[in-house]
């Protein structure tokens, strides 16, 4: 899915445009999925019939529904997980990226790599991603595990390492592209959930 980087950049563009109760864990949230021991932490299910496949947003809200309301920290999580719907119908439908092909998941993270500078710069992100103290007592944790020794090392690397190269798949346009496509949808989400709305469809947005 997208980078720790990229989903920093779209949380940033949030921030701009609307209010938080806490800024440092909505960021923290935001990265925190892909720091996960176990895999659940995306919440990826098959459907009933087995030929599809979607991220359970459902056992998400159901779990942390009030949480989400009032702790940006599983605000920010939650909007990773859109975030990731997003960028799967853009990458993985319009673009269509192949996985699968021997090779391309590495390329692709390299690809990451080289665009982060170019990105934090654009975006003015900030390596101030803080775990607490007592963050072991978080019931996110409920999903996972968590390695966040290995988060903050990562956050280190992605802002001060810089590597230079062509890139492979993932170009600056289509960050860019995913970034502004990924702010509009977390704003309607936003929005349901202040409101009371619908939420989006986890059924909607399987893929096959």
């Amino acid at each position: 899915m997208a980078s720790s980087i990229v989903h920093l950049a779209i949380i940033n563009e949030l921030i701009k445009l609307r209010s938080f109760r806490a800024e440092d864990r909505l960021k923290l949230g935001a990265v925190l999925a892909d720091f996960g021991i176990r895999r659940e932490t995306h919440l990826q299910i098959r459907l009933e019939n087995g030929n599809k496949r979607t991220y359970d947003l459902n056992r998400f809200r159901a779990e942390f529904g009030k949480k989400l309301l009032e702790d940006d920290l599983y605000l920010g999580y939650y909007l990773h997980l859109v975030q990731d719907i997003v960028y799967r119908r853009l990458i993985y439908g319009k673009y269509a990226w192949n996985p699968t092909l021997e090779g391309n998941i590495e390329r692709l993270h390299r690809d990451y790599s080289i665009l982060n500078g170019a990105i934090i710069e654009k975006y003015g992100l900030k390596n101030d991603i803080a775990v607490p103290k007592d963050f072991e007592v978080e019931a996110i944790n409920r999903l996972s595990a968590f390695d966040t020794d290995l988060l903050l090392e990562s956050m280190e690397e992605f802002f001060n390492k810089r590597e230079a190269g062509e890139i492979f798949f993932f170009t600056r346009e289509m960050a860019d592209e995913f970034i502004i496509e990924a702010v509009k949808t977390c704003l309607k989400e936003l929005d349901a959930l202040e409101s009371g709305g619908a939420l989006m469809d986890m059924y909607e947005c399987a893929w096959s």
